[in-house]
């Protein structure tokens, strides 16, 4: 795919590696020489410096041309002005970063304006992340489709689960309690699309996926007594931390923030009022004992610098805190250092790396026009694909049961448009119609449409 990236930032340098290394074609703009220059030396991309605004930029840069134009850089307006341009030169496809609150409660408006694919606001996703990683602490991972009205939750078959020892065929009542289904198995790095007669194994890894409340009552069905979070520390009063703390109030979790900054804590003792604002050295172990570190069941480090982050995290761990996420930009500073498991850090530019390359996965691997999303999941071994049930399908008005559905593949969930959108997790009886989204697992890498499913 030809791809043109506005801004060498951060977020923009690591998606261009990210990019680069599953061979498209990247062009990279940006004002600054020498941060083009350090990017172009660690990567095989071309660059032009200039100014996204600029028209003459934008034609020397051939984005008519261009299948995707990313506008990335730490500038909403730059970003939105170029988006502009780039679609009326002629781009394709069109990605803007907003930070701007503002501009966010405007997405629609400006999706219209820009005929944007996407609007991605990277220290967004990172809170989501955090959040869903604090709501479910036991969970390995949760995806959520059609705008989070479903989640898939990958998670381990504990030794007391009831789901150890059990056939799938012999858990349909259990699974329609929790309107969910298993949709993957990892069998020791063996994949499955488990079927009625799978008989599921304590250790194994399994992907469940449902409507959010159903997912929801099944994660505490399998979690039942152990650890439950709910007062969090917040150490650095960044953007990510003005996104998860709203996040985290709105679901009825105990938050604490500790900044260093004076102005920072108080506009944000004024913003979030229910939150517990303290004006202190979030690195300074005196400080964490003053604000009894030990009796909080989460610590999020948030702060500007990666060592700072490392560090508060070292302390929290002495103190004993279960759960402890930590901001960490230099992935190799993790590495080198094998203080901390991988999985407890996160960056920002790899999340939002993470959800452009899904967008650009799902055009390039669209096949058909009828592909809307498409995930990759246990190293590229399962497709995940959100489907747009389009005319003159074959499927249409059959019952699931009469179809005779590949044995490699899985209907995960149905959102029913003419039913106000309601999701349901299928079962024989379920029916596909025109306007339905189709959630689809798969090792099948060849579809195209929705009628692909059956053989």
């Amino acid at each position: 795919m030809n791809i043109i990236i506005l801004g060498a930032g951060k977020v923009g340098s690591y998606l261009t590696s990210d990019l680069a290394e599953e061979g498209h074609d990247i062009l990279v703009i940006d004002h600054d020489k020498d941060v083009l220059d350090r990017l172009l030396a660690a990567n095989d991309v071309m660059g032009i410096v200039g100014d996204g605004r600029d028209p003459e930029v934008l034609i020397d840069a051939n984005v008519g041309s261009c299948d995707l134009f990313i506008a990335i850089t730490l500038s909403d307006d730059v970003n939105l002005i170029a988006s502009t341009m780039a679609k009326k030169l002629g781009a394709k496809n069109i990605i803007i970063r907003l930070r701007d609150p503002q501009y966010m409660k405007q997405k629609e408006i400006i999706e219209e304006i820009t005929s944007a694919t996407r609007i991605v606001n990277p220290e967004s996703i990172a809170a989501k992340d955090i959040q869903r990683a604090l709501k479910y602490s036991h969970a390995l991972n949760v995806e959520g489709f059609f705008r989070d009205q479903a989640l898939m939750m990958e998670i381990v078959i504990s030794e007391d689960s009831t789901l150890a020892g059990s056939r799938i065929s012999d858990l349909n009542a259990y699974s329609a309690n929790y309107h969910t289904l298993i949709g993957i198995v990892n069998n020791n790095g063996k994949i499955y699309i488990p079927h009625g007669s799978y008989v599921l194994e304590k250790g194994e890894k399994i992907y469940v996926i449902g409507e959010k409340e159903g997912v929801d009552s099944f994660y505490k069905q399998e979690v039942l007594d152990r650890y439950e979070i709910k007062n969090v520390l917040i150490i650095g009063a960044g953007s990510i931390s003005d996104h998860l703390t709203g996040l985290l109030l709105e679901r009825g979790f105990g938050v604490t923030l500790v900044e260093i900054d004076k102005e920072k804590a108080e506009a944000f003792s004024e913003k979030y009022s229910d939150a517990i604002v303290i004006n202190a050295d979030g690195s300074d172990p005196d400080v964490l004992e003053e604000v009894r570190v030990e009796t909080f069941d989460a610590m999020v480090c948030l702060t500007g610098m990666d060592e700072e982050n490392i560090l508060i995290s070292l302390l929290g761990k002495k103190y004993g805190i279960e759960k402890i996420i930590a901001k960490v930009n230099r992935i190799k500073l993790i590495k080198m250092t094998g203080i901390l498991d991988i999985d407890t850090t996160f960056t920002p530019k790899r999340a939002a790396s993470d959800v452009i390359n899904r967008i650009i996965r799902s055009k390039e691997n669209a096949r058909g026009s009828s592909i809307t999303s498409l995930y990759r999941l246990e190293d590229d071994e399962v497709e995940v694909i959100e489907f747009a049930a389009i005319e003159h399908s074959e499927i249409f008005g059959k019952k699931l049961k009469d179809l005779n559905i590949r044995e490699d593949t899985l209907i995960a969930c149905i959102k029913h448009e003419e039913r106000d959108g309601a999701i349901e997790v299928p079962n024989g009886d379920s029916m596909i119609s025109l306007g339905d989204r189709v959630l689809v697992i798969t090792t099948n890498h060849s579809f195209q449409t929705i009628d692909d499913i059956v053989e």
